[in-house]
C-alpha cells in the first residue's frame, strides 16, 4: 500500500508538470540601443487553473554578462507602452500569454531574467533570456575597435565682481537706464488712467442698502432650492430692518398687528401701512408653512417691498441715511 502511494505522488507530479507548459520568446536577440524589442511569455494549462501574474512598472531588472559569466553590476530595460496578456481557450485547456516591450540604454550583454508565475497554489518560473544591445549595427567580418578619448581639465577661474564691471559698465548702465524709463513710463500712463476714471465715490444710503439687499434675495433663489420659508424670513427681516432705520423705532421681534399700530402712530399713510402688513402677513403665512406662492407671487412680494422703501424715502436727502 505504501508503495502504491508513492507510485500515485511520483505519477502526479510527471502528470501536473506535463499538464503545464511554460514557453518564453524574444523578438530579436540583437538590437540596437533604443531599438525596442518584444518579450512574451506564454503558458498552457488546464482550463480550471488559477493564475496569478506580477506584472513590472516603468523597468525590468536584468544582469550584465561579461566573458560568459554574470556581471554582479545590474541593468534596467525601460518598459515601452503597457503590458498585455491574453488568454485563448483551447478545449479542456487555456493558453496564457503576457508581453512586455522594452528597450535599453545602454550597450552590452545583458540576461533578462525569467518572471514567476503562479499556479493554483504553486509558483513557476519561466527561463532567462539573452539579448545583445549594440551602439551601432555590427558588419560582418569587421572588428569594432575600441574609441579611447582623452580630455583636459580646464581649471575653474574665480569670479570677480569689480572685472566684471569694469569689462561690462557701458550696457550695464544701458540696460538700468532702459528699466527704470521702463518703469516711469508705465506709471505715468497708469496715473493718467486713475486721473481719467476717477469717479465721486460716495457710500450707499438707505434706500440703495435696502433695494441692494432685495435684489440680492431675489437673485439667489431659494425657493428653487427648497428653501421657500427662509426668503420670507429673509424678505420679512429686510423691511423691518428698513423700517426700524427710517423711523428709529423697533419693530425686528414685533409681530404684524403691533408692527402696524406703530407705524400708524408714526404718521404712515393708511394704504403704505396696509401693504406692509400683507407683506409681513404673506411670509408669515409661508413660515408657518400655510401658503405655497409660486414664482411670479414671490417676486410681487418683493417689488412690493422695493415700492415700499421707494415710498418711504426721502427724496431731497438720501445722502444723510
Amino acid at each position: 500500500m505504501k508503495y502504491a502511494i508513492y507510485f500515485l505522488m511520483i505519477f502526479g507530479s510527471i502528470f501536473s508538470s506535463r499538464a503545464q507548459q511554460l514557453l518564453e520568446e524574444i523578438s530579436h536577440d540583437n538590437i540596437l540601443i533604443g531599438e525596442p524589442v518584444s518579450i512574451r511569455y506564454v503558458l498552457k494549462t488546464k482550463m480550471t487553473d488559477t493564475l496569478a501574474f506580477s506584472e513590472k512598472q516603468g523597468v525590468i531588472e536584468g544582469r550584465f554578462k561579461s566573458g560568459g559569466t554574470l556581471s554582479q553590476k545590474g541593468a534596467e530595460f525601460e518598459i515601452i507602452g503597457k503590458f498585455k496578456d491574453t488568454i485563448i481557450a483551447l478545449g479542456m485547456n487555456k493558453k496564457w500569454i503576457g508581453e512586455y516591450v522594452v528597450t535599453a540604454w545602454e550597450d552590452g550583454e545583458y540576461i533578462i531574467p525569467g518572471p514567476t508565475i503562479s499556479i493554483n497554489d504553486s509558483t513557476f518560473r519561466f527561463d532567462d533570456l539573452a539579448l545583445q544591445v549594440s551602439l551601432v549595427e555590427q558588419k560582418k567580418d569587421v572588428d569594432l575597435y575600441e574609441i579611447r578619448e582623452n580630455f583636459t581639465d580646464i581649471p575653474d577661474q574665480p569670479f570677480s565682481p569689480m572685472k566684471f564691471l569694469k569689462q561690462n559698465w557701458w550696457w550695464i548702465a544701458i540696460v538700468a537706464g532702459a528699466l527704470v524709463f521702463g518703469w516711469l513710463l508705465v506709471r505715468r500712463r497708469r496715473w493718467d488712467k486713475e486721473i481719467e476714471n476717477r469717479e465721486d465715490i460716495r457710500p450707499m444710503n438707505l434706500k440703495e442698502r435696502t433695494i441692494k439687499a432685495v435684489e440680492a434675495l431675489d437673485k439667489s433663489e431659494l425657493w428653487k432650492k427648497g428653501e421657500l420659508k427662509e426668503h420670507f424670513v429673509e424678505l420679512s427681516y429686510i423691511l423691518r430692518s428698513y423700517l426700524t432705520a427710517r423711523y428709529n423705532i423697533s419693530l425686528l421681534e414685533k409681530t404684524t398687528e403691533q408692527t402696524k399700530y406703530i407705524l400708524t402712530k408714526q404718521g404712515l399713510n393708511a394704504e403704505t401701512v396696509d401693504t406692509i402688513a400683507r407683506i409681513l402677513s404673506q411670509s408669515d403665512m409661508v413660515k408657518f408653512a400655510k401658503s405655497k406662492p409660486d414664482t411670479i407671487s414671490i417676486l410681487r412680494q418683493s417689488t412690493l417691498v422695493k415700492q415700499i422703501i421707494a415710498e418711504t424715502s426721502p427724496l431731497d436727502f438720501d445722502n444723510a441715511d
